[in-house]
């Protein structure tokens, strides 16, 4: 009977695991920010981590189907598992992107995303650690919600005005084109920072 029922502790341990692997590369971002040289040693290191947590999202998939039980809805712990893999994929591609299109004069606005990636990281890791353990929505859960929601706020803000500027300021037009790019990726980072805690928030809502 054991076997059919739900693997809640397999399910949360994927998970951090995932999270671990968003915080390792969130590290690597954050560095390679401060740095921003040897992009492709840094690139390969980001697609080591991104290799990882593509594993880690295929057993939740297998697990998925093989569970006859799960702690949440299914097609929400798909959606939780694809959106905290989207966010390593988009990090992994801003540093590809810079790597690829040999950027070597830093914008400003980098060190800005890699700054609120590594704090939204944290909000995030802990905001999924409190759903698998408390199951409802609780007022930690409510408070980190609205910090993710403030950090992306300040990512479009961030967005807005540095592309007035990159338009404004940079006169060699194809790099306008690279660093526009790479600046629409940063930001989408944040956009999937709030859509994985808005998924949490449904999963709780569904669950209090």
């Amino acid at each position: 009977m054991k076997f059919f029922l739900p693997k809640e502790p397999a399910f949360a341990q994927y998970f951090a695991e995932l999270s671990a692997c968003l915080s390792e590369i969130t590290d690597i971002f954050y560095d390679f920010s401060h740095h921003f040289e040897s992009s492709g040693q840094y690139w390969e290191r980001a697609k080591q981590v991104e290799h990882k947590a593509d594993t880690i999202a295929h057993e939740v998939i297998r697990l998925l189907n093989q569970c006859f039980i799960t702690p949440f809805d299914r097609e929400d712990i798909y959606r939780l598992v694809h959106r905290l893999d989207d966010i390593i994929d988009l990090i992994e591609n801003a540093i590809h992107s810079v790597y690829l299109y040999n950027l070597d004069e830093k914008k400003y606005f980098f060190d800005e995303f890699a700054s609120f990636s590594r704090e939204a990281t944290d909000k995030l890791n802990q905001l999924i650690a409190e759903c698998f353990r408390a199951q409802k929505y609780t007022p930690l859960i409510g408070e980190l919600i609205r910090s993710l929601h403030d950090l992306e706020d300040k990512g479009d803000q961030v967005y807005a005005e540095s592309l007035q500027k990159l338009f404004t300021e940079e006169k060699d037009p194809v790099n306008i084109i690279k660093w526009k790019d790479v600046l629409f990726v940063l930001e989408t980072i944040m956009d999937v920072y709030q859509a994985v805690s808005n998924t949490v928030e449904g999963i709780v809502v569904k669950s209090s």
